[in-house]
């Protein structure tokens, strides 16, 4: 429902609990004799996919607890939208939300592959306990006594429509800085007696709990074109329309994520007449074409560089993407600057993205080891729209904090291929920087790295690869120079 007064009256005036409906995968874990036993997919609800192989690669999923009963726990696998973009822009995937890359790793074989997607599974319901505890809040107490994390829950006492009302908006509010994806709240009677007594329809109690959802604000806007915005392994098409209100704000863009989408909506050209959202509150999207004007067109060369495009379909999930066939693209250096002073890497406070474009076009900077000399442009850069001399003093002492590094954020920051800041730091566990740059650069074995935990033989390939480029040998030697 999206009706207040319909989670009123579905409460009856008893005590309920109000959780996040996480937007992942439901998983299924079993315990017995205080160790795992099985963890399943849900599946259609009723027949699922047994993954218990790579429950070691979820993060909150507990191979021990403190009791040996039989326990059995209903929870979601989610993926932050922190980690989903850092993916995204490490892996070269282009996923269109985190639910869809959650699903997609746990079919995965490798289990290091998939530890490396940073799932979370967040308990939602204690399905089965030995104990005898009516309690919704105390059923989930008890599990945080186990040591897991559960779903965030707040209990309302006296669910009038006012009270639930108070307690949605406030929740409301948190959407802004709450890192999961959601697609709304579930209500949930606290005594779980009263829940099981309900009727049940296909394979949910009706008093099992009840869902909300935000009600959408949509607008219908035309479409004055789409724009193709060149990412560090992407070109993604972006719908730019007539500004509409939404949710207080004026909106005018909005993804289309990938070629596949906008072949689903049926997207056209200028003039196409489209309803807009502010999904969850928060993203603008595209849901509907309400009359396709002309055609869609993908274009044959690359917004930036001009070079070919061409066309690639995920073996994954067979979605279509659109990329630049030139390595040398400034759009894709643009994504690895802004990747090498970001605050995971060497961290130069005050150079946006848009900042580092400007350096760029300007031929000031075309490695990374130009950013350290940035100070042979201090008066040019005063005199900039947004820069001051305050500014300009500001941002140089900030590049020269920025040549004492650590050496996770130093590799983090080069925008290796497959190396995040994980396998950084797996691989600096093992050797230091001079150490591994020297072996990678001279060896022969490019497997050399895949018995560290966590890498594999894919990585360290990737790794040694980067390394023994003779452009990126370059690259490194001036940075270390610095």
């Amino acid at each position: 429902t999206k009706s207040i007064a319909d989670l009123a009256k579905w409460a009856e005036g008893k005590s309920i609990w109000l959780s996040w409906k996480l937007d992942g995968l439901t998983l299924v874990v079993t315990y017995d004799n205080g160790k795992l036993s099985k963890v399943v997919t849900r599946g259609d609800g009723h027949i699922g996919t047994n993954i218990t192989h790579l429950a070691a690669a979820i993060e909150g999923i507990l191979p021990r607890i403190k009791n040996t009963g039989h326990i059995v726990i209903r929870g979601e696998a989610i993926i932050s939208y922190s980690d989903f973009n850092v993916f995204n822009m490490e892996m070269g995937e282009e996923y269109a939300n985190p639910r869809n890359l959650a699903s997609g790793s746990l079919t995965l074989k490798n289990i290091n592959e998939v530890k490396s997607r940073h799932i979370h599974w967040i308990p939602f319901t204690l399905v089965h306990t030995d104990e005898d505890i009516v309690s919704w809040g105390n059923r989930m107490d008890f599990l945080e006594e186990l040591g897991f994390k559960t779903v965030e829950h707040q209990l309302i006492s006296h669910p009038t429509q006012e009270n639930i009302g108070n307690v949605v908006q406030e929740w409301t509010e948190k959407l802004n800085s709450f890192d999961y994806p959601v697609d709304g709240l579930v209500i949930s009677f606290d005594d779980t007696i009263y829940a099981a007594s309900g009727n049940v329809t296909g394979h949910h109690a009706t008093r099992a709990g009840y869902a909300f959802k935000w009600k959408d604000e949509s607008a219908t806007t035309e479409l004055e074109y789409i724009e193709w915005s060149c990412a560090a392994s992407t070109i993604s098409p972006v719908a730019v329309f007539k500004p509409v209100s939404l949710e207080g704000t004026t909106v005018k863009r909005a993804s289309l994520c990938n070629i596949s989408e906008c072949e689903r909506l049926r997207i056209g050209g200028q003039g196409t007449k489209i309803e807009v959202i502010k999904s969850n509150k928060i993203i603008p999207k595209v849901i509907n074409v309400i009359e396709t004007i002309g055609t869609f067109t993908i274009p044959n060369s690359c917004p930036v560089c001009k070079a070919d495009t061409e066309i690639i379909e995920s073996e994954n999930s067979s979605t279509r993407t659109l990329h630049c066939t030139n390595l040398n693209c400034p759009a894709k250096q643009l994504k690895k600057f802004v990747r090498f002073v970001s605050k995971d890497g060497v961290n130069i406070d005050g150079l946006s993205e848009q900042t580092v474009q400007k350096f760029i076009n300007l031929g000031w900077v075309k490695e990374y080891a130009d950013l350290f000399h940035l100070d042979k442009y201090a008066e040019e850069l005063s005199t900039m729209d947004g820069f001051g001399n305050k500014s300009v003093s500001n941002l140089l002492k900030s590049i020269e904090k920025a040549r004492s590094v650590e050496p996770k954020k130093f590799l983090y920051s080069l925008f290796i291929p497959l190396v995040g800041i994980d396998v950084c730091t797996r691989l600096l566990s093992a050797y230091s920087l001079t150490e591994l740059i020297n072996i990678a650069q001279s060896t022969t074995n490019f497997a050399v790295f895949a018995t560290i935990s966590g890498i594999g033989p894919e990585k360290s390939t990737s790794f040694v690869k980067w390394m023994q480029n003779k452009k990126n040998k370059e690259i490194v030697e001036h940075l270390l120079t610095e």
